[in-house]
């Protein structure tokens, strides 16, 4: 590998397309080479010295004892129903004693753990399963399903709870789903700035990702058009960085994380 290439590990649902639209397509030149993973991958990835640069579960920054940084100004994030997170369920609320979790929730597990603890005084029982929302509800209550596979399921299920919804109704902040991160002196301020235009040449091209998106048997193109720009928003503010160290404050008092970390973020 050439000396001066640095691996930056992507993924590539949805929501994500808009932040790696530039890097995929190389529409501003670069030198990175692009590792695609799912979530919890690509934070083991960074963990391992796999990638330079790795789009993170927000809980994952918690939950590594090194310091890494955070690229500025640029997250998934959201403050009104989410739609890719969703709590699918056979009855009511009330009598749920069993959920299912996608393998792959990462925050949006935590999530939902902190939400039936401190707003609706549950303590249900959690099981992990592949995605498959029949066998899931076959196995538990209910079942918690993400990214992608959630947005597929949005319309097919009505006994359906969206966590963002609940978490801005019990936080007025938004909830930060993932970000950029590595470690401290691996990105120079071009290489950062590569990446924030990335995401303005997504948010130019959004009819583009979305009818690449969209299947016959799917959800459809103006669907998934809306769901970026009235549900997800990229944007990592004061607003966001309050929501994200809320969740890591509801994190720590219950016990999902050992610590409260401080948010580091690139110089650019």
């Amino acid at each position: 590998m050439n000396l001066k290439t640095k691996r930056l590990s992507l993924i590539d649902a949805l929501e994500f397309q808009p932040l790696i639209y530039g890097l995929k397509n190389n529409l501003d030149e670069h030198h990175f080479e692009l590792v695609y993973s799912d979530p919890l991958e690509s934070a083991r990835r960074l963990r391992a010295g796999e990638v330079e640069l790795g789009l993170i579960p927000s809980i994952e920054y918690a939950r590594t004892k090194e310091i890494w940084n955070i690229i500025p100004d640029i997250c998934i994030a959201s403050s009104s129903n989410v739609m890719n997170v969703q709590l699918f369920f056979k009855k009511g609320l009330k009598e749920l004693k069993t959920i299912a979790l996608n393998d792959q929730a990462g925050s949006a597990a935590v999530l939902l753990k902190i939400l039936m603890q401190e707003k609706f005084m549950m303590s249900p029982d959690y099981l992990e399963l592949p995605v498959n929302l029949g066998q899931m509800l076959t196995c538990a209550d209910a079942a918690l399903v993400t990214g992608n596979s959630a947005l597929e399921l949005y319309h097919q299920n009505q006994n359906r709870l969206d966590l963002n919804e609940e978490w801005f109704d019990l936080t007025g902040l938004p909830f930060i789903y993932s970000f950029w991160a590595g470690r401290e002196f691996t990105m120079t301020a071009d290489e950062i700035r590569i990446i924030g235009k990335s995401l303005d040449l997504g948010k130019r091209n959004l009819e583009i990702i979305c009818k690449d998106f969209a299947a016959p048997s799917g959800p459809s193109w103006a669907f998934a058009h809306d769901f970026l720009t009235k549900n997800i928003s990229y944007t990592f503010d004061e607003n966001e960085k309050a929501g994200l160290l809320e969740f890591y404050n509801y994190a720590f008092f219950f016990g999902y994380i050992d610590f409260i970390p401080d948010l580091h973020f690139y110089t650019v």
